[in-house]
């Protein structure tokens, strides 16, 4: 059976069982609670983290967290609507995070408590420029808001040595209306500039079709400085820091990103893989407003689905979500995000519809500049032009 089948009836099933659920119960929470102790998630966590657990334990441990991860929707979403409110010209979006990269997660920090972990919920607010990125987070922080904030990391004035740049708080959830949620609920909000996030894409993208964890600094060492370099070579176009153990020089940075480009081919694999998946369904907009929307990208059949639900069914949605990750775990790479509508989907999860032109665009742009390697640039831009898929 086709794997789009599959999550069809995956879906019917997930809302035939939620339907007679509720036929059971006098009422029920819109959104999901926490049902589960300190204890247990953190239980839940070490479980996940060991190979060799049981799989009676581990299926109980997956049960667990995905309960945990769900009770962070209703903080998620409070703080993403006041976001939206302070931003109406940004791009806010908001996510659960998918299981794969939790499980990851706690296998590559197995002491790590889940019931710490600090990006279960995360929000993400995309702007233009590095003044209005500042702008931002200061309002932020001088506002009215109740929530506890926990940890702040600058990752724009001192970069990773991955690369990776982006302005994080991370906020413990507070409310007057909700206390049920006033436990360690944290929400991480990431802040960062178009350029930045075109970076960031294109490194997720790389990452899914090489089947590695780039993001944590894990795979091949010439693709992972490739990336490192062209942050470098983005951050100078910002007038913002380098990343560390790179070069001030944007023409030195050049010539060791064609370097490694000569030998590792890496714009001709990023130029394939921006051709190799097209949609299998012609996706239609729709109007709805602060949806959730579950994006599906199997890698076998090198297909996107996508499904939407009103925010009213966020249990159905997060229900689909677990049950679709836990199946396809292997095949496909599942998130369930929020986006103030459908447009907007496609500019802020560009990996997903495997669209990183603008990442190529930009760096063509800035190699183009450079005259000294303007030939050679352009030979190169060329060659991965001419691949036939």
């Amino acid at each position: 059976m086709h794997s789009n089948n599959k999550y069809d009836i995956i879906i019917e099933n997930t809302i035939n069982d939620w339907k007679i659920s509720m036929m059971n119960q006098k009422q029920t929470e819109k959104w999901e609670v926490p049902r589960y102790s300190k204890s247990q998630i953190n239980k839940a966590g070490f479980v996940i983290a060991d190979p060799t657990s049981p799989k009676d334990e581990r299926e109980k441990a997956i049960t667990i967290l995905n309960n945990w991860r769900a009770a962070h929707a209703y903080p998620l979403q409070v703080i993403c609507s006041n976001l939206r409110k302070r931003n109406p010209d940004a791009i806010v979006v908001q996510r659960l995070k998918r299981l794969e990269s939790i499980m990851g997660k706690l296998e590559r920090f197995p002491d790590m408590n889940l019931y710490r972990m600090q990006d279960l919920g995360g929000c993400r607010v995309i702007l233009d420029t590095i003044e209005q990125v500042y702008d931002s987070v200061c309002n932020y922080k001088s506002s009215r808001i109740r929530h506890i904030q926990k940890r702040e990391y600058d990752y724009i004035k001192s970069p990773k040595t991955s690369g990776y740049r982006s302005y994080h708080m991370v906020y413990q959830f507070q409310s007057d209306k909700k206390e049920t949620y006033n436990k360690n609920l944290l929400i991480e909000i990431q802040f960062r500039t178009k350029l930045q996030h075109i970076w960031a894409t294109a490194v997720e993208m790389m990452g899914i079709y090489t089947k590695s964890n780039l993001k944590s600094s894990q795979g091949n060492k010439d693709i992972l400085r490739f990336f490192t370099l062209v942050s470098s070579l983005f951050a100078i176009k910002e007038e913002m820091p380098i990343c560390p153990n790179t070069s001030n020089w944007a023409d030195e940075l050049i010539n060791e990103i064609m370097e490694i480009d000569k030998r590792s081919n890496i714009l001709i694999k990023l130029k394939a893989i921006n051709q190799a998946i097209q949609s299998t369904e012609k996706i239609k907009k729709t109007n709805l407003k602060n949806g959730f929307y579950l994006l599906i990208l199997n890698y076998k059949d090198s297909s996107l689905k996508i499904y939407s639900f009103r925010q009213s069914d966020f249990e159905i949605a997060a229900r689909t979500y677990s049950k679709i990750e836990t199946e396809f775990i292997e095949s496909a790479d599942v998130v369930l995000v929020s986006v103030k509508s459908f447009d907007i989907l496609k500019t802020a999860y560009p990996n997903y519809f495997v669209d990183i032109s603008e990442f190529i665009g930009v760096l063509k742009g800035i190699m183009y500049n450079y005259s000294k390697y303007n030939k050679n640039a352009r030979k190169i831009f060329e060659s991965a032009n001419t691949i036939e898929i």
